[in-house]
């Protein structure tokens, strides 16, 4: 039988002064439930969700509440209602901690930082700083300048298109990607991906055609393909300071992408790795753009040169950054200690254990992974309870919320036949 390594959550929440610790989270997905739970599993404290639904993740839950606003994505309704927030749940000389999840939200409430830092804790960088790395070509010219390995890149727009497409000189296959992906994702249009690859110039010709007809303004990025599959990319996960010293960073390898056509990109299986120097030369990269708050960096390993190259910077933790909890590095501790406690920074937590993660049934991730050293690795983890996943919490004790996750892990099954039928 498959058995999740509980954490050790209760000897830990009784020795800090826990009423100063009022968590906001902004959204309602798996990436909100699993700070939810970190912050329960390290505090005892119950979260405050808030959003436009209330997803199977987090309804129901005994240790987040949801509130949901409709036109919560817009300026105006978005930050009013945080505001109503802190009035709600906020006490006197206590900031709520403000915690977003997803590009859109986290966008909005580092721009209203103005209108929302005196009354909450904002844990992310600053505007200045995000527009340094949320655009992609903006975060590969800092990478040219602080000498990390990126993937060649050609800047393309809707203006000079068609000739740099027709004197490209990368071999193909080609990447390609919008340099503002939250504007990209947020149209319809046939075809759509939050990346492509394609092997020939008529195929990039067509799809960046029908994406500005579209009515995306952004540019693209059509970059040399690094070989590997899902097993080649990696994730770090990383918390800086007020002083941007990072005091805590993980890095974890992807095993195997989600088969779901609207999640493509995201990853249900992940491997704790230690990698020294690149870890340390991310933390310098860091230290120099004065970046703070959480954030996640996406990495692919190059077999050719064999260097870690980047491929971007996301402003906040990643989507299955509980891998980091999980693994016993809880991801909100550093933060509350540096934001809420004002403790002095020491030396920097970085994870070195052997640890899996998952985002589906351990049954499913073992027999859609193809790399039989991977797979039998993955199984002698799972045997030795030394694997966990964001949404099996047995602290959430709602019977209603665990009957609809069983299912939802369990849908995961057909998932992957679809997909592997497709093939």
């Amino acid at each position: 039988m498959n058995t999740v390594t509980k954490p050790a959550y209760q000897k830990e929440f009784t020795m800090v002064d826990t009423s100063q610790i009022i968590p906001v989270l902004v959204g309602t997905d798996v990436n909100i439930y699993g700070m939810a739970r970190s912050f329960h599993e390290a505090y005892g404290v119950k979260s405050h969700c808030i959003g436009v639904a209330a997803l199977a993740m987090t309804k129901d839950s005994q240790i987040c509440d949801v509130t949901v606003v409709d036109h919560f994505k817009e300026n105006k309704e978005f930050v009013a209602a945080l505001l109503d927030m802190a009035k709600k749940y906020g006490k006197p000389g206590v900031k709520p901690i403000l915690i977003t999840a997803g590009d859109e939200y986290t966008e909005l409430a580092i721009r209203n930082r103005a209108a929302l830092e005196e009354t909450y804790i904002i844990p992310y960088p600053s505007v200045k700083v995000l527009d340094s790395v949320y655009y992609k070509d903006h975060f590969y010219q800092q990478c040219e300048e602080n000498h990390l390995p990126y993937p060649k890149t050609v800047v393309v727009n809707q203006e000079n298109y068609e000739q740099k497409v027709a004197d490209l000189k990368l071999a193909f296959p080609v990447a390609m990607k919008p340099a503002d992906a939250a504007q990209q994702i947020a149209m319809d249009f046939p075809g759509q991906r939050k990346a492509y690859k394609f092997t020939a110039k008529e195929q990039i010709l067509t799809m960046l055609k029908r994406t500005y007809d579209a009515g995306y303004r952004g540019n693209f990025l059509l970059q040399d393909f690094i070989p590997g599959g899902d097993t080649a990319m990696y994730t770090i996960n990383f918390y800086a300071d007020l002083d941007s010293n990072v005091r805590q960073m993980t890095m974890g390898r992807q095993l195997l992408q989600d088969p779901s056509d609207f999640l493509v990109g995201n990853y249900v299986a992940t491997f704790i790795e230690y990698h020294q120097d690149i870890e340390a030369r991310l933390a310098k990269f860091i230290k120099n753009m004065g970046y703070t708050g959480f954030g996640n960096f996406d990495l692919k390993y190059d077999v050719r040169d064999q260097e870690f190259k980047l491929i971007e910077l996301n402003p906040r933790q990643g989507r299955s950054g509980f891998y980091t909890t999980a693994s016993g590095h809880n991801l909100i501790k550093p933060m509350v200690e540096d934001r809420v406690f004002h403790q002095p920074f020491t030396a920097p937590e970085l994870a070195k254990n052997d640890y899996l993660w998952l985002g589906v049934n351990p049954d499913d991730a073992v027999a859609n992974v193809t790399d039989p050293e991977i797979k039998k690795h993955m199984q002698t983890l799972i045997d030795a309870g030394k694997w966990g996943n964001t949404l099996e919490y047995p602290a959430d004790k709602s019977f209603l919320r665990n009957h609809r996750i069983k299912k939802y892990y369990a849908s995961y099954k057909a998932r992957f036949a679809a997909k592997n039928e497709g093939k």
